[in-house]
């Protein structure tokens, strides 16, 4: 039988329920049947050899957009001195379909969408999110409606818009506001409105742990690092390992590592402070938009994992961010500020000796550089600009001849 449970206080309801949350803003996850007897099977697809653990008789491959099976890359020579790690590895999210991790929980939520008979599929999103939902929407031929702060740059809403949704840029005090109130609608409205940290969308995300146990040939790192805001890629990572354990497929689970910026980092703060509580923060700037729920629903669960697990937590400062997206540049990967987090993170918890030279760690690059191309502004390009007759001359300057 499939149900919600509270990650918490262990409450139980119904599967299609439309509310992601508790009344009191409790997290849920998806309970079904017994995953200590999940095995992993044969099949085209990762939902198919992984179909034991989802909640879904099964998922069309119509819905897909060809999601998944992103590279898994050591770090170069450059990044490996930078972190001070010899065994780094970045996951590489920005080559799903839409540039970036959320296309793993929108396919889990279109599926939802299908299940339920729903025609119409809402969610809330500071962009990357709204853009995967228009898109994965656009393939089910589903209505889309797009809720997004008004700080959201243009390109991320333009590319909702030309998949065909509806999005509704709304003004108000700060990004958690808006986002409950938004969520708080859904019964009212029998609408269902996905967020980054709803149940059926960590059911997504945690087929990300199952595509790792493949590419690392069923080794299991120690830690995975992510940028961590709504919550919900944290939970979903480790939900995956998780089941894999209990199917006794893995021996242990891999420890997160959460990242925030420090101009807005509730989770991290309350983790170091040793509080239970999120620490909301509001009135707040970082170039890391991506990550900006200033006081995330269900984030004291990811509090009490930290505690009970032994996570580790960082925040980094606004100049790491920028720092981190030059050197992950210079190592070929163009990602958003708010995936840069993470390198810089990762260097702070090795120079505090959180970390052990010889840990295997993780890095989840979660979206793409192209998301947010008014960052650029922080950085300098080498741009020259000539006449034809002084090009000869220019790349012989260029070559030192």
């Amino acid at each position: 039988m499939k149900e919600l449970v509270s990650t918490l206080t262990g409450r139980r309801y119904p599967f299609d329920r439309i509310e992601e949350f508790t009344e009191d803003g409790e997290s849920l996850e998806v309970r079904f049947g017994d995953v200590a007897n999940a095995s992993i099977r044969t099949g085209k697809h990762l939902w198919e050899r992984f179909g034991d653990f989802l909640p879904f008789s099964q998922i069309d491959a119509d819905i897909s957009l060809g999601e998944g099976q992103t590279a898994l890359l050591p770090a170069d020579r450059k990044l490996a001195e930078y972190t001070g790690l010899d065994r780094l590895w970045l996951k590489n999210e920005t080559q799903n379909p839409t540039w970036s991790f959320k296309d793993r929980g929108s396919l889990t939520c279109i599926a939802m969408a299908r299940e339920m008979d729903e025609q119409v599929t809402a969610t809330i999103s500071t962009g990357n999110m709204g853009n995967s939902i228009a898109a994965y929407a656009a393939k089910a031929d589903l209505r889309a409606i797009v809720f997004v702060p008004g700080f959201t740059p243009k390109e991320k809403i333009m590319a909702m818009g030309i998949h065909g949704a509806t999005v509704l840029k709304v003004h108000g005090p700060d990004y958690s506001v808006i986002k409950k109130q938004i969520l708080d609608l859904a019964g009212e409205l029998s609408l269902r409105v996905v967020s980054g940290n709803g149940p059926i969308r960590v059911e997504g995300y945690k087929m990300i742990a199952f595509e790792l146990l493949e590419q690392m040939e069923g080794e299991v790192p120690d830690y995975i690092a992510i940028p961590t805001s709504a919550c919900g890629h944290t939970r979903g990572v480790f939900k995956g390992y998780r089941e894999l354990k209990e199917a006794g497929l893995i021996h242990k689970i891999p420890k997160m590592i959460v990242v925030q910026a420090r101009n807005n980092s509730p989770i991290v703060s309350a983790i170091k402070q040793g509080k239970k509580q999120v620490i909301p923060f509001s009135g707040f700037h970082t170039v890391a938009e991506a990550i900006t729920t200033g006081n995330p629903m269900g984030g004291d669960e990811i509090i009490d994992r930290a505690a009970r697990h032994g996570w580790l937590a960082e925040d980094v400062t606004e100049e790491e961010i920028l720092d981190s997206q030059r050197r992950l540049a210079a190592s070929g990967y163009f990602v958003e500020p708010a995936t840069a987090t993470s390198l810089g993170a990762i260097r702070k918890l090795r120079a505090s000796g959180k970390l052990d030279r010889e840990a295997r760690v993780v890095m989840m690059l979660t979206g793409s550089g192209l998301k947010d191309t008014s960052v650029l502004g922080h950085h300098r390009a080498d741009v020259r600009e000539l006449e034809l007759p002084e090009v000869a001359q220019e790349v012989r300057s260029l070559l030192g001849r």
